[in-house]
């Protein structure tokens, strides 16, 4: 039968079922134990706390299926639904016009039961000069989501807005997950779908009397997108273990965690046997926090954290080159050095190995104190340090049969680089005044971080936040209006470097000076030249600032909630890297061309027969990559959620959500190309300095208007519980352009190409000069001027709105059992959206994804 006809049965049997259950009276008994299940709430809820947040919990986990923390960000307004796929790394992203951004991923920040699981210490890469990225890295980017399973999470708060002083280290936002402790029942969970299974096992017992709780819980995942190949697969193991006890005057809560994922990737049909990529993670957590209730007149009680991590992570590959002429050097001295003949055929082994390690302490005085029935004040004082850095044995390959990317980069322990030290101190108050039905809520706060490191000139931030909240109304009673609040929150949010950026490898340029290849006596040498820098750090690196800025109102009319918040959001100095120049010489020997010769390499240079060879100075320019603050990113939106609207007749809850978002992206950083060609048989002498990369536009926008209506219903008598949620994308738009901030703007030439002129140049001698618009036809500086691929580049990409529908089914069985079924995308919507930068169509909204499963609960 067709997808798309199983979908249409599915959706009439649900409106049946609706037109059945929706009568006054029934008369029919259901076979199945009567289960009388309370409502659940399967969406996500704004908490009544001061700042925008959502709060998710196990219902809604639940519900929606989750096969990785990043699919719960879907339950957000404004959030587009995308399929699972756990062979892919998953970060999570916070008002992002795409989950792919690495800007926002990297600023938002992952709690775990009071401990940061970030990425600061990931260096799994092929160092910033490495021609290419490793496969399923997730290093400058967000935290790989993937390692924590929906399966032991209690409940999760996303932090939208303005987050509390307490929490830093983030540009984007805060997501505080909370794992399952205490007393729970025994549970297994079994999930399948087209390309995943999953299993769980979960048990929250008290031991004796007084002894506490203990919670165990076990899970595991396998994903393969390929079935026919099981080589292309990903894999998860996940356990933990949490301890409660509560004393007389003191909390202790203690987890442990620990993962296990292995992605395999056979790279294709076409590789060659014995040719692989492989990434392994694992990971280990400690964390311990409670509070101890001193109840002075001066403090309150005083919380403690602390934490620890420590992982194994491995990327491995095996790449097969062929017919490969290629020399090479992997000396790591500065000068000229005999060189490598690379074999014409070989395979080559690439490891690299990190071991990130963090760990963290807190302690948290608070002041709790109330003047009468309307008056209370809760003041906190904090301090924070953090430790981070990484172990591992790092970069490792033959030299003498290296991965060709990495013709340009050395072997490199991890454990060079020294570990990285945080400190932070936070103050924060918290005011409630109460009078009659109205309520006034502010929360100002200030934190201070410091970076006891030479690395960077400016290594402290202080950000100050306040959030206030006013209710206005707040009745319990049936009146027509019966709350309205209106809440508002600024703040700076700094984003602390991560380890790729402040200890970067050197730079080396390798040049061939001499090659003599006499196959039939045996003889031949290699001379290479190397060029090594250290420029490639930047010592004027700064912290990453985000300024946020929102106001919302809440208010409940006729029982309809609604919530709607209006946001700006400006961050500067975003990460980046850029690629940067530096002159240096070479010579170039005069070639042998006679066999027989014995040449040799000496102090002196290349000798033959006893005298020097002679040579050319070549001028050519080193090229290499250097972290930077280029990116600026400019954003505005409106998020809204309005239900539940109760419908008594259809037994069936409505609800509305969605959201505008205007974002603009730009890298205000300058970047150096030098064109590959020759002149007079040397190197191109001049490099140009652009205010973009290799293409002509630094600056990309996104605009989108969304909408999500759900129907939610709930016949707690049999315990169904169905959610159709209908997704529409109003408008969709997508823009490339350039923003020059030297009055150098793109133009169109004669041939009606976009071009885009260097700001400057650089010769031979380092020496920087203004590029004019006159050199531009000028045969010496013609090759700087860039032109884009396309004439339509800059055309704004407008599609018409496009929908989408997605179901989600669970049905209990017995007090023990539930069943569930999830089917995005349950129509096959893929309609095509012609893309006018590209002159192509793109097809929107993501495929037919279908799972189901099962819940056993004792």
């Amino acid at each position: 039968m067709n997808n798309c006809y199983r979908g249409y049965i599915l959706i009439a049997f649900w409106v049946c079922s609706l037109a059945v259950y929706g009568q006054t009276e029934m008369q029919a008994i259901d076979t199945l134990r009567n289960i009388r299940l309370q409502e659940v709430i399967v969406t996500a809820t704004q908490s009544d706390a001061p700042g925008t947040r959502s709060v998710i919990g196990q219902d809604a986990i639940r519900h929606i299926q989750a096969t990785d923390l990043s699919v719960l960000s879907q339950l957000l307004p404004g959030v587009l639904v995308r399929n699972p796929d756990l062979n892919v790394p998953a970060a999570f992203t916070i008002r992002s016009a795409t989950y792919e951004n690495t800007t926002n991923a990297l600023g938002t920040a992952i709690v775990v039961d009071g401990l940061r699981m970030n990425n600061n210490a990931n260096m799994q890469q092929m160092g910033l000069e490495g021609r290419g990225s490793l496969f399923n890295s997730t290093v400058l980017s967000g935290f790989d989501v993937r390692s924590l399973s929906p399966s032991s999470v209690e409940s999760v708060e996303v932090i939208r807005g303005v987050p509390s002083a307490r929490y830093g280290d983030a540009t984007s936002g805060v997501v505080l997950v909370k794992s399952k402790a205490g007393i729970q029942p025994f549970t297994i969970g079994i999930r399948l779908t087209a390309t995943e299974k999953l299993a769980s096992v979960g048990k929250g017992i008290a031991i004796s009397n007084n002894g506490g709780t203990l919670y165990l819980g076990a899970d595991y995942a396998l994903s393969n997108q390929s079935p026919q190949v099981f080589e292309e697969s990903y894999q998860r193991f996940g356990i933990q273990a949490a301890y409660a006890k509560d004393f007389r005057s003191a909390t202790l809560r203690l987890n442990m965690r620990g993962y296990w994922m292995k992605d395999n990737d056979k790279r294709g049909q076409n590789t060659v046997d014995g040719e692989f990529r492989k990434y392994q993670d694992q990971n280990i957590s400690f964390s311990a926090n409670g509070q101890w209730k001193l109840n002075r007149s001066w403090i309150s009680n005083l919380e403690y954290q602390l934490g620890f991590t420590y992982g194994s992570q491995k990327n491995e590959s095996s790449t097969y080159y062929s017919g490969t002429q290629q020399v090479t050097t992997y000396t790591a001295q500065a000068g000229e050095h005999v060189g490598v003949f690379l074999p014409p055929h070989y395979f080559s082994q690439l490891s690299v190995d990190g071991k990130p390690l963090s760990g963290d302490v807190a302690l948290t005085v608070n002041h709790r104190k109330t003047m009468g029935e309307n008056i209370s004040n809760h003041f906190q004082l904090g301090l924070h340090a953090e430790v981070e850095g990484n172990r591992g044995k790092g970069i490792s390959f033959d030299p003498l049969r290296p991965p060709l990317e990495m013709l340009r980069v050395r072997t490199r322990s991890y454990r060079d680089i020294p570990l990285l030290y945080k400190y932070s101190a936070f103050a924060e108050n918290h005011f409630i005044l109460r009078y009659g039905k109205m309520r006034t809520e502010v929360q100002p706060g200030v934190r201070f971080t410091q970076l006891p490191t030479k690395r960077l000139q400016r290594n402290s931030s202080v950000d100050p936040r306040i959030n206030l909240s006013q209710i206005f109304i707040d009745r319990a009673d049936d009146a027509f209006l019966s709350r309205f609040s209106v809440r508002m929150g600024w703040g700076l949010m700094h984003k602390m470097p991560v380890l790729a950026y402040l200890y970067p490898d050197k730079s080396y340029t390798d040049m061939n000076c001499f090659t003599y290849n006499d196959a039939e006596n045996n003889q031949r040498l290699t001379v290479m030249h190397t060029f090594i820098t250290d420029r490639n750090f930047n010592s004027d690196l700064r912290l990453p600032v985000n300024q946020k800025f929102e106001i919302g109102v809440n208010f409940r009319i006729g029982g309809v909630t609604a919530d709607v918040v209006w946001f700006k959001e400006h961050l500067k100095n975003g990460y980046c890297t850029s690629q940067l120049t530096e002159p240096f010489s070479y010579r170039r020997y005069s070639p042998l061309i006679s066999k027989g010769e014995q040449p040799e390499l000496t102090d002196e240079g290349v000798m033959n027969d006893g005298e020097l060879l002679p040579y050319t100075l070549n001028t050519t320019f080193a090229t290499y990559l250097s972290p930077q603050n280029g990116i600026e990113q400019e954003k505005q939106g409106v998020e809204y959620t309005i239900g539940p609207i109760h419908s008594k007749a259809l037994r069936s809850s409505f609800y509305i959500s969605g959201g505008y978002l205007d974002v603009c992206e730009k890298n205000t950083a300058l970047s150096a190309l030098h064109p590959q060609i020759e002149v007079n048989g040397k190197a191109y002498p001049y490099v140009g300095i652009y205010e973009t990369g290799p293409s002509v536009a630094n600056t990309q926008i996104w605009q989108q208007l969304n909408g999500r209506f759900q129907c939610v219903t709930q016949i707690p008598r049999i315990g169904l519980i169905t959610s159709l949620t209908l997704q529409a994308v109003w408008m969709d738009k997508q823009q490339r352009g350039m923003e020059s901030r030297f009055n150098n703007p793109v133009y169109t030439d004669s041939n009606n190409q976009k071009c885009l002129n260097p700001v400057y140049y650089i010769d031979g001698e380092g020496n920087q000069h203004p590029f004019t618009s006159d050199m531009a036809t000028d045969e010496r500086f013609a090759d700087l001027v860039i032109k884009a691929n396309t004439t339509t580049a800059f055309l704004k990409d407008s599609y018409k709105p496009y929908f989408l529908l997605n179901l989600r089914v669970t049905k209990e069985i017995g007090r023990h059992v539930s069943v569930a079924f999830c089917a995005n995308n349950l129509l096959q919507s893929n309609p095509k959206r012609y893309r006018r930068s590209i002159q192509k169509y793109a097809v929107v909204n993501p495929d037919l994804y279908y799972g189901a499963e099962i819940s056993i609960r004792f």
